[in-house]
């Protein structure tokens, strides 16, 4: 009766199998073994020899050393004995003094080191330190070192003390020798064991010899293991590779950002609208694009052609605004304005003729991208990619990211276009009012003088006369203020003409020009410290500006009974002038306002322009002085400004001598 197929499988497997375990496990056995072997018996080997080494070089060199220096100064100290009693020197005591000491030393080393060199070595230590003390005590009782003896007395004594003085040096030689022949016998014991060692491993050698000829039979083992490391290989090199791809793309994105963000920085870097056009097209190509053409609408909503630029440089033109109105735009174009959606369409005849020759050679797609800005489109930007390189999704939205940013600054362009532009048409109306208000007011003034003069005016006409000059000067002053304001916010110095004023002179003048109003308004004023000043290199005119302004919005908000202190003290190399009012005070929310032209507090409403202190500020500036105020409400005001003395006159800002011209 036959088996089935598969029972047989599994005999034959339980046949083969103890026969393949004990092919697989004896080869690793052996292996194991042949590789303890040769990393224990070397360690342990040299572990040993290590040890004795260690302890001829720690021990028995080192008291080898002491014990031969020993002997040396033994043999020294009689040559100083006997030098001394010669010479009867001194330095030949001390010399002895000094081996004295250094035999010591070198006693108390030995003293450590014989103990640990064996029986034999500590007894010789015993002996050399037994016959060393008897000597250097035949020194001492002797009195060798204390005086010097006569010739047949000294002769004497050291005839009857040699004998220990030899003692010591065989004491001292036999020492040198023990220690010698226990460096002797290590060293023969390491040569055994590196002998030993030498058989050790010729047999560990044998051993691993064997070793791998079984591992032979192992290759088939192997090999599979070689197929599965292969296999997983491949794998590795697949993840690799998708890793790889990975980080392209990450630094594609990367510097695409960092494409983007330069090109940010480039397009805000100006608010000329025509170097922003110039920018953007130059950005475009030959970075994105082999061509592009930039198409923006006018302040009529005509779109016209902005921008041409070719990556050749056979044609760069930027025309702003004032380029040619474009006509039959195609729906491609159209469709991408309207809907503000950025497309790709191939290069067709009805693109061609609307780019004007402006496509380079082969078919690539273009780039149709809108600018938008607040939700109003601005134009249209249409790129053509090259022949090696064409267009794709991913550049397509590169192309529309650097249109948003470049829409933006356009936008901005445009804005400030129109602000510079109603800038420059304020100032010509500034300009015009002015001139045409002054003749007028002109005669009002001359003909109020004229009659002021008249004899036979009454005493109510003449102060109605009075009324008219007031108020003539009054316009006067606010035509001159809204022109100082108008420079101050164009970015202008205000003109000054500096010589060397006496600070005296400007205090007399305040006191002449507010003494009236302020009695009739029951204020005090009072002006210190312009005798403790230097003089300040100003426009006497323009010092008095501020001072008048200054001091007249004391005197607006001071109630009656109050006072106003206008004081000067020098201040480094300027002049601090400080007024100070006992008004309500300003709340702080307010202070960083009080400076910007045309904001007045609910308080100062009908009592001026609010040009004041923006003209006080903008001429103390202009002579590179400093102006604040402190105010706390319900404590008053204090405004501080500087002004520069002759001290500082060669720091004085080279532009506002040149306004001064």
């Amino acid at each position: 009766m036959h088996l089935p197929q598969q029972q047989k499988e599994r005999r034959s497997i339980w046949r083969v199998g103890p026969e393949s375990t004990w092919t697989t496990v004896l080869p690793v056995a052996f292996i194991i073994v042949s590789l303890l072997s040769l990393v224990v018996l070397p360690l342990v080997v040299s572990s040993h020899t290590k040890r004795m080494h260690d302890e001829i070089r720690l021990l028995a060199e080192p008291a080898r050393r002491s014990a031969n220096a020993l002997q040396d100064d033994l043999s020294d100290e009689l040559n100083e004995v006997i030098a001394f009693q010669v010479t009867g020197q001194a330095q030949y005591r001390e010399n002895y003094e000094r081996l004295l000491r250094e035999g010591h030393a070198q006693r108390e080393i030995l003293g450590r080191l014989a103990p640990k060199l064996g029986d034999k070595v500590e007894r010789s230590y015993a002996d050399m330190s037994a016959e060393s003390a008897r000597w250097h005590d035949a020194v001492v009782s002797g009195e060798f070192l204390q005086r010097q003896l006569p010739q047949e007395v000294f002769l004497t004594r050291l005839y009857e003390h040699h004998p220990s003085y030899e003692k010591s040096l065989t004491s001292a030689s036999n020492l040198e020798i023990a220690i010698q022949s226990v460096i002797e016998d290590d060293l023969q014991r390491i040569r055994d064991v590196e002998n030993v060692n030498v058989w050790v491993t010729i047999i560990l050698t044998v051993l691993a010899l064997t070793s791998a000829l079984l591992v032979a039979g192992l290759g088939r083992q192997m090999r599979l293991l070689a197929r599965e490391a292969m296999r997983r290989r491949r794998e590795a090199e697949q993840e690799a590779t998708e890793a790889e791809s990975a980080r392209a793309t990450a630094e594609r994105e990367e510097r695409r950002a960092a494409f983007l963000a330069s090109a940010g920085q480039e397009l805000t870097a100006s608010l000329d609208y025509d170097q922003t056009i110039a920018t953007l097209a130059h950005l475009i190509v030959p970075n994105l694009a082999q061509s592009v053409i930039i198409d923006l609408y006018d302040d009529e909503s005509t779109l016209r052609r902005a921008a041409v630029a070719r990556r050749d440089g056979s044609e760069s033109v930027v025309r702003g605004l004032a380029g040619e109105a474009m006509h039959d735009i195609p729906d491609a174009i159209l469709r991408v304005i309207i809907d503000h959606v950025p497309h790709l369409v191939g290069s067709s005849s009805e693109a061609s003729s609307y780019v004007g020759g402006v496509a380079q050679q082969g078919d690539s797609a273009w780039a149709i991208v809108p600018l938008v800005s607040r939700g109003e489109s601005l134009g249209v930007v249409a790129a053509q990619g090259s022949p090696d390189h064409p267009f794709g999704n991913e550049d397509l939205t590169l192309m529309a990211e650097l249109a948003r940013h470049a829409s933006l600054t356009l936008d901005n362009a445009s804005l400030y276009r129109h602000s510079q532009q109603a800038v420059r048409a304020r100032e010509e109306v500034l300009a015009i009012v002015s001139h045409d208000l002054r003749n007028p007011l002109n005669a009002v003034t001359l003909g109020a003088s004229l009659l002021r003069s008249a004899e036979s005016l009454s005493l109510e006409d003449r102060e109605q006369v009075d009324i008219i000059e007031v108020s003539a000067k009054r316009m006067s002053r606010l035509i001159s203020d809204l022109l100082d304001v108008t420079r101050l916010e164009g970015g202008k110095k205000l003109p000054i003409e500096a010589t060397e004023v006496e600070v005296s002179t400007i205090f007399e003048e305040i006191s002449d020009l507010f003494k009236s109003q302020a009695a009739a308004s029951s204020v005090h004023l009072v002006l210190r410290g312009a005798d403790a000043v230097p003089a300040v290199h100003a426009d006497r005119h323009r010092v008095m500006q501020v001072m008048s302004n200054l001091i007249g919005n004391a005197m607006k908000f001071t109630p009656p009974g109050g006072s106003i202190r206008v004081t000067a003290e020098p201040r480094d190399s300027d002049v601090l002038f400080v007024v100070a009012d006992t008004g309500p005070g300003i709340p702080g929310k307010n202070l960083e306002d009080i400076f910007n032209p045309y904001w007045q507090g609910k308080r100062a409403e009908r009592l001026g322009a609010g040009l004041g202190l923006p003209i006080a500020k903008g001429i103390v500036e202009a002579h590179g002085g400093r102006i604040w105020v402190e105010s706390h409400p319900g404590e008053g005001t204090k405004f501080f400004f500087t002004l520069p003395t002759r001290k500082s006159l060669a720091d004085f800002p080279a532009g506002h001598a040149a306004a001064s011209r």
